[in-house]
């Protein structure tokens, strides 16, 4: 089976899925969630849904109007003469075989500059091997949206971190905008992270370009300032307009592909707002002092009680809990004070 094929018949498993779930009334179900985590499934269930959606949106044009009522005129006349199980099997696999041609191209000048969207949710990573092999790793919370054209791969970071290893294609620049800053790339590794105060571009392997489009100036765009990092580096941008470039850890920043969380010398406000974006318990810093307090460590991403001991251990905090949902840091002088 050549690469051609292989998706088709992907595409044949996702419109049976999207015919299957929508018959039974359904949004999701475990069997479908377990399929879907397969790269190359979520891309062609992404090609289907878009087709599904086309049929949606066009559903009151006259031409779907007349065509769906002709189209009931001749069901009617079938389950007459073929019952009416075997009508629906038939049905639904002309929904499916209609949903796959138009995946694969009828109807593509209505969704062409509709971007493809990847999300996680908190405590959730994904890995999705885009058209050309490029690979999106998505951190916990995070969006991305995808849009291939003829002459360039175009990627927007709406939120969170996400990790990008793009395939060599020097005929079509690799662009992702996150905030202010468009990173442009041919062939590279990066990790762009917009879950604190400013958004950190590292420079894993490879070469980019970083644009930013609004310079100092964030009410109208201007000749934008170009920056560029060679690998090990990381680009801080502050929401003002300022940055500056800095030896990265790469360690570090890519932890979180792994599951893991590290931290040097960071205020313990910052640390806790990570670790909350992983899900479970959430932790509350109410005290500025001990927001303030410094860590350091290797923690497990979403092993938030294994945290809460950890800090209680190491820094002059207490952990309060008056609910199964969140706990809360204290400074061990408040307790002392209240003696």
């Amino acid at each position: 089976m050549n690469g051609l094929e292989a998706f088709q018949a992907r595409l044949s498993e996702a419109a049976a899925w999207r015919v299957r779930l929508t018959e039974a009334g359904l949004r999701s179900s475990p069997e479908f969630e377990s399929w879907l985590r397969d790269g190359d499934n979520q891309a062609a269930w992404n090609q289907v849904a878009r087709a599904w959606n086309y049929f949606d949106d066009v559903a009151q044009a006259p031409e779907i109007v007349a065509a769906r009522e002709a189209a009931l005129r001749d069901a009617n006349r079938a389950a007459s003469r073929l019952g009416r199980p075997v009508l629906i099997r038939r049905l639904t696999g002309l929904i499916a075989a209609a949903l796959v041609v138009c995946a694969l191209g009828g109807g593509a000048y209505w969704w062409a500059d509709r971007p493809d969207d990847y999300r996680t949710l908190a405590g959730e990573r994904r890995v999705v091997t885009l058209a050309d092999g490029s690979k999106l790793s998505l951190d916990a919370d995070s969006e991305v949206t995808v849009r291939y054209g003829k002459n360039e791969r175009f990627l927007r970071l709406l939120k969170g971190q996400a990790r990008f290893d793009v395939a060599h294609d020097k005929t079509r620049p690799f662009a992702v905008i996150a905030g202010r800053q468009k990173v442009i790339a041919t062939g590279t590794a990066f990790n762009i992270d917009m879950a604190g105060p400013k958004v950190l571009v590292t420079l894993i392997e490879g070469h980019v370009v970083v644009l930013d489009e609004y310079g100092e100036n964030t009410t109208a765009p201007v000749q934008p300032k170009i920056i560029e990092l060679r690998a090990g580096q990381q680009l801080s941008a502050a929401p003002s307009g300022s940055a500056e470039i800095v030896p990265a850890n790469i360690q570090r920043v890519t932890a979180w592909t792994i599951g893991q969380l590290m931290f040097d010398d960071e205020p313990l406000s910052s640390v806790v707002d990570r670790v909350n974006r992983y899900g479970g318990t959430q932790i509350i810093i109410a005290d500025p002092r001990v927001g303030a307090m410094k860590i350091s460590g290797v923690f497990n991403a979403g092993d938030v009680l294994g945290f809460v001991e950890i800090v209680t251990h190491y820094l002059p905090v207490r952990a309060v809990s008056d609910d199964p949902h969140t706990i809360a840091l204290e400074s061990q002088a408040k307790k002392d004070g209240a003696m």
